[in-house]
C-alpha cells in the first residue's frame, strides 16, 4: 500500500508553490487558502510523459473573483533554486518567459506573443476536468472534459524535460490531480446530436427512447466549452 501512495505522488504536484497554496499529503489536491485571489501557482511534481494527459478537476469554486484557472507547460524545472514563483501566471506574460506556454481564458500566451483557441477556462465549473498534453512531436493539446481540443501550438522542445504549470487563481479555490480517461465515444456522439438537431426533431431519428431522452437532458449550457470535432 505504501509503494502505491508513493508512484501517486510522484505524479503529483510539487512542493515549490504559490504563498497562499495548501498541498494535501498525497500531493493530489491543492487548495488556495484564506480571502485571496492570488498566489496559487503550482508545478507538477515531475516531467510530464509525452502523449500523456495531465488531468485536473475542478473541485471548489469561489464566485465572489473572477478570473479562472491557468493552465499551461514549461520546460523550467520548479527543482531549480532560480526558478522563482510569480504572483500570478499573468507575470510571465513577456519576452523573459520564452520557456512557458500558458493557456489564460481562450488566449495561448507564450512570452509577448497571444493566440486564440478552441478552449475558454472561464467556462469551468465544479467537477469539470482539464487536461494538457505535450505529444511526441511536440504539439500543445488541452483536453476538457476528456475530450481534446486540439494542438494549440507546434514545436515544443521535446528533449528537453517539460512540466505541467497552474494558476489557482480567481474563481477557482480547489483542484485535484486525477487520472485521464478519454471521453466515451456515446457520450461524443450524443453532443454531437445534441449540437446539430433541433429537439422537436430528435424524434424522428432512428434512436431509442430512452438515448433521445438522454439528448434531450442534455444542459445546452454545458456544449458551450465548444467540444472539437473533426469533420468526416
Amino acid at each position: 500500500m505504501a509503494k502505491r501512495a508513493r508512484s501517486e505522488q510522484s505524479d503529483g504536484f510539487h512542493d515549490k508553490k504559490g504563498r497562499y497554496v495548501a498541498i494535501s499529503p498525497d500531493h493530489l489536491t491543492a487548495t488556495r487558502a484564506g480571502d485571496t485571489y492570488d498566489h496559487g501557482v503550482c508545478f507538477s511534481q515531475k516531467p510530464l510523459k509525452l502523449g500523456d494527459v495531465f488531468q485536473l478537476r475542478i473541485n471548489e469554486m469561489d464566485t465572489k473573483w473572477a478570473g479562472s484557472l491557468r493552465l499551461g507547460v514549461t520546460t523550467c524545472s520548479p527543482d531549480q533554486s532560480s526558478v522563482n514563483i510569480v504572483r500570478a501566471a499573468t507575470d510571465l506574460f513577456s519576452d523573459d518567459f520564452q520557456d512557458f506556454w500558458i493557456l489564460s481564458g481562450s488566449r495561448l500566451h507564450h512570452g509577448l506573443s497571444e493566440k486564440d483557441y478552441s478552449l475558454n477556462l472561464h467556462s469551468l465549473k465544479v467537477d469539470s476536468r482539464v487536461g494538457v498534453q505535450v505529444t511526441q512531436s511536440g504539439d500543445l493539446v488541452f483536453y476538457a472534459d476528456g475530450a481534446s481540443m486540439g494542438a494549440a501550438t507546434c514545436g515544443l522542445p521535446t528533449k528537453k524535460p517539460i512540466y505541467c504549470i497552474f494558476d489557482i487563481y480567481g474563481r477557482t479555490k480547489v483542484i485535484s490531480k486525477e487520472l485521464f480517461q478519454a471521453e466515451k465515444l456515446e457520450d461524443v456522439c450524443k453532443k454531437r446530436i445534441k449540437k446539430l438537431v433541433k429537439d422537436e426533431d430528435l424524434d424522428k431519428l432512428f434512436l431509442p427512447k430512452c438515448v433521445v431522452a438522454d439528448i434531450k437532458r442534455m444542459n445546452t449550457l454545458d456544449l458551450s466549452r465548444n467540444v472539437k470535432f473533426e469533420e468526416v
